[in-house]
C-alpha cells in the first residue's frame, strides 16, 4: 500500500512515501507529478495520505474534488491527515488582540505581513500573495495579481466537509499526535535533530542554511532537504480521519450545487457572453501551448 504526501514540494522526502506535487524530484520513482483533484493512482491503492498547509491555496469551491479524489484513493479505513491554519485560533487572536500570539506566529511563518496590525495579520492568514492563482479583471484585460492563501477553515467546517465526502472518525489532534508511527514525526532538515524548529531566517542564518526567494530569478534558493511531517503547531489545525466508504463522484451532491449558500455565483460570468469569448480564447492558446 502507498502513503503518499500531497503538495509536498520537491525538497520533502520520507523513506516508505511517495509524493505528489506539480514539481517532481528528479530522478525519483516515488515523487509524483499530478494534481490533487486528478491523482494518478489506482483505487484503494493508498494506507495515508497526508497534506500539509494546501487547503488554504486552494479555491474553496474545488476542496469538495479533492476530498473525493482522496476517498477513492485510500482504502478503507485508511487515514487522511490535515493540517492547515486554524481559523479560529486565529480570529481569537485577532478579536482579543493577543500581541503574543501574533509574534509568535511571526516567527513560525516570517512571511506574516505587520504593516496593518492585527487586522493584517488576521487577514494574512485567509488570503495571501503567491504564485498558485492568478487574478485578472472581469474583462481580461488585466492582471491583478497572484495568490497563494485563498481560504480558512475551522475544525468544524473541515469536519462537515470530510463526512460528506465518505469519511468518519473525524478528530481535532495536537501537534505529533497520531496513532500512526510516522506521523510522530515532526517536520525537520534532513541530517538534523527529529525535533520542530520555526523555519526562519534566524534558524537558516544559525545552522549555515540557505533559503530565500530570488525576485530576479523568479525562484527559490535552497540548499538543504526536509523530512517529517506536523509544522507550525501554534497556527496550525491537525485534522485525522479515516475512509469509511468509497463515494460516486458521478452522483455526489456537491455544496456547491446548495441552495444554502451563493457558491453558483462564482460561476455568473460564464453567463457574460463577452467573458466568455475571451475566457474560451485563453483556454484554447493556453492548450495550444502545453501540446
Amino acid at each position: 500500500m502507498i502513503k503518499l504526501n500531497v503538495g509536498a514540494s520537491p525538497i520533502w522526502s520520507q523513506d516508505g512515501w511517495h509524493t505528489l506535487d506539480h514539481k517532481e524530484r528528479k530522478e525519483s520513482k516515488t515523487s509524483v507529478k499530478g494534481d490533487a483533484a486528478n491523482i494518478p493512482l489506482d483505487d484503494d491503492s493508498c494506507s495515508t495520505v497526508f497534506t500539509s498547509h494546501m487547503f488554504e491555496h486552494i479555491p474553496h469551491v474545488k476542496l469538495e474534488e479533492i476530498l473525493l479524489e482522496f476517498n477513492r484513493v485510500l482504502a478503507k479505513d485508511g487515514v487522511v491527515r490535515i493540517l492547515t491554519p486554524d481559523l479560529k485560533k486565529v480570529a481569537k487572536a485577532y478579536i482579543e488582540e493577543d500581541d503574543d500570539f501574533f509574534t509568535e506566529a511571526k516567527l513560525e511563518d516570517e512571511s506574516l505581513r505587520t504593516d496593518l496590525g492585527f487586522g493584517g495579520m488576521f487577514m494574512n492568514f485567509i488570503v495571501s500573495p503567491g504564485q498558485d492563482t492568478a487574478l485578472y479583471d472581469r474583462g481580461l484585460n488585466q492582471f491583478i495579481a497572484g495568490y497563494a492563501h485563498l481560504y480558512s477553515y475551522d475544525f468544524n467546517m473541515l469536519r462537515i466537509l470530510l463526512e460528506r465526502t465518505g469519511f468518519y472518525c473525524v478528530e481535532q489532534k495536537d501537534f505529533c499526535d497520531s496513532e500512526l508511527k510516522d506521523y510522530q514525526e515532526p517536520l525537520h532538515v534532513e541530517g538534523m535533530s527529529k525535533k520542530w524548529e520555526n523555519f526562519n531566517q534566524d534558524f537558516y542564518k544559525k545552522n549555515n542554511l540557505v533559503h530565500y526567494y530570488d525576485s530576479v530569478k523568479g525562484e527559490y534558493n535552497i540548499n538543504f532537504k526536509v523530512t517529517g511531517f506536523d509544522r507550525d503547531p501554534l497556527t496550525s489545525l491537525i485534522i485525522e480521519a479515516r475512509k469509511k466508504e468509497t463515494i460516486d463522484k458521478k452522483t455526489y451532491q456537491s455544496l456547491n450545487d446548495s441552495p444554502l449558500n451563493y457558491n453558483k455565483y462564482a460561476w455568473s460570468l460564464l453567463k457574460d457572453k463577452d467573458f466568455l469569448e475571451k475566457h474560451n480564447k485563453m483556454m484554447s492558446a493556453g492548450n495550444s501551448n502545453g501540446k
